[in-house]
């Protein structure tokens, strides 16, 4: 428990953009787990995760990139 407890003291001395890091790798410590149920819980647990989802659905295909440009041996 020491160490937990150690993590939130250090958490709270850092800058936003770092703690977006440490979730990030939260989130990644937690799928390799299997903690989530399956990839759309992990996908909502990333922060701006849904939004950017949401983003990209509503963008017309004419304004994507194709996926050959993306993955040229795909």
């Amino acid at each position: 428990m020491v160490n937990r407890e150690h993590i939130k003291t250090q958490i709270d001395m850092l800058p936003d953009v770092i703690v977006e890091k440490v979730l990030d790798f939260i989130s990644y410590q937690r799928f390799m787990l299997g903690i989530y149920d399956d990839d759309t819980d992990y996908l909502l647990s990333v922060p701006g995760m849904k939004e950017k989802i949401l983003d990209g659905m509503k963008t017309p295909l004419s304004e994507c990139i194709p996926l050959s440009e993306v993955w040229p041996d795909v």
